[in-house]
């Protein structure tokens, strides 16, 4: 299932930021959906002459340092913190999650983002919203663009995956914060089990060969 958001649905970051119209964001509740999004002829999401890269991040394989989680590479670069004063990230058998209870995660995508790569365009992944006993409570993503506005969806029944596509040349995704939410959220942890990466631009020469070669799938878009 796909969903366009429009400016009804938009936080602005700071009351200086000018916005208006819609900002083209399409969110998906299906992993193969968002995956073949970039190459469905239907949606033509991108310009014909754009590359789209994808990776994934296991999160059952990343470590912690310093209270932190970080991953990718290039421009999937990413750290991931928790919100609280003092909290750190920890490992489960299925992911990482923040803590204390009701600390959110946050994530700053470090890589690289200029006209010779595009930029990140693209996330989805296996978020995790729940109490001590393990049982599924409401939860929100915040979705953070270049232009320094933020895009939300909250969850208010169980949602194993949650993707987005940002489909405006102009702008690209420079972070995520997963936080718990509800009258117990105080309470409540927040996770992710599998992080999901998707470039779309015209990349510079030869970045599709060094891409391919540290194993990011690389596709072109068609009409």
């Amino acid at each position: 299932m796909r969903y366009l958001i429009s400016a009804g649905f938009i936080a602005l970051a700071a009351s200086s930021v000018a916005f208006g119209g819609v900002v083209n964001v399409v969110t998906f509740t299906n992993h193969a959906e968002w995956h073949d999004a970039p190459t469905d002829p239907d949606m033509a999401l991108f310009p014909a002459n754009w590359e789209v890269l994808f990776r994934t991040d296991n999160m059952t394989e990343v470590a912690i340092v310093d209270r932190a989680a970080s991953g990718g590479t290039d421009w999937s670069s990413w750290t991931a913190t928790s919100s609280a004063s003092g909290g750190t990230m920890r490992s489960t058998g299925t992911g990482i999650y923040s803590t204390p209870a009701g600390s959110s995660i946050i994530l700053d995508f470090t890589g690289p983002v200029g006209p010779d790569n595009g930029g990140l365009r693209g996330i989805g992944g296996g978020f995790q919203f729940f109490d001590s006993e393990g049982v599924f409570v409401p939860g929100k993503i915040w979705l953070k663009l270049s232009n320094g506005t933020s895009i939300f969806r909250n969850f208010n029944s169980e949602t194993a995956f949650a993707g987005f596509w940002l489909t405006d040349p102009t702008l690209t995704i420079t972070g995520l914060t997963i936080e718990p939410a509800g009258t117990a959220a105080a309470a409540n942890f927040v996770g992710i089990d599998t992080l999901y990466l998707g470039y779309a631009g015209v990349p510079a020469p030869g970045a599709i060969t060094l891409l391919a070669a540290a194993g990011i799938v690389a596709t072109r878009r068609r009409r």
